[in-house]
């Protein structure tokens, strides 16, 4: 099981804390869960790990880009212990406590697709989760299509800056025939 939490490794915000753990079919990886937990606290300069006037990642707390937080079966509280005191966590125990209800929630998600794949084969059930994604996809399609006709473009472009002022700039050109997006 993989810890992390980092925005360069798919975090949200530092206090976000995920665990991935893969779920195995005949010694391969087939399918991953995950679960996300939000914490009170995981350090920094200020409680609640989110100081509005921090000027460094690590002034927010505990930065994990990966962390293997159970390594042979075995809940690795020592190192993680480490990381989160290093970083100046308040409560320890309660990231503790629910990082071990993360892991507890993961190893439930594993059982319930074994589970499924029992059932159903591997192949069944990852021709649905592959439905699931089409879907997904078709529904963003759909709506960036409405946007653009309720816009009546099909270009659709943002412009935003980061705390450090650097600018995101977006541009997506919608092809409202096909649904076709290109960014």
């Amino acid at each position: 099981m993989i810890l992390t939490n980092h925005p360069t490794a798919g975090g949200s915000h530092l206090p976000d804390l995920t665990v991935i753990t893969p779920v195995y079919k005949d010694g391969k990886p087939v399918f991953y869960v995950a679960s996300r937990g939000h914490h009170a606290d995981i350090g920094g300069i200020s409680p609640g790990s989110m100081p509005p006037f921090s000027k460094k990642i690590t002034e927010e707390g505990a930065a994990i880009k990966s962390f293997k937080l159970v390594k042979d079966g075995q809940f690795q509280y020592e190192g993680l212990k480490k990381i989160l005191q290093d970083a100046g966590t308040r409560t320890l125990s309660d990231n503790i406590a629910d990082l071990k209800a993360q892991v507890a929630a993961n190893q439930k998600g594993i059982s319930l697709v074994q589970d499924l794949i029992r059932e159903y084969s591997l192949d069944v059930v990852q021709a649905y989760m592959y439905h699931v994604q089409d879907n997904a996809e078709l529904a963003v399609k759909q709506m960036l299509t409405k946007v653009a006709e309720l816009r009546k473009t099909s270009v659709l472009e943002a412009e935003d800056y980061m705390d450090d002022g650097s600018k995101i700039k977006l541009k997506i050109t919608i092809d409202t025939k096909s649904q076709t997006v290109s960014s």
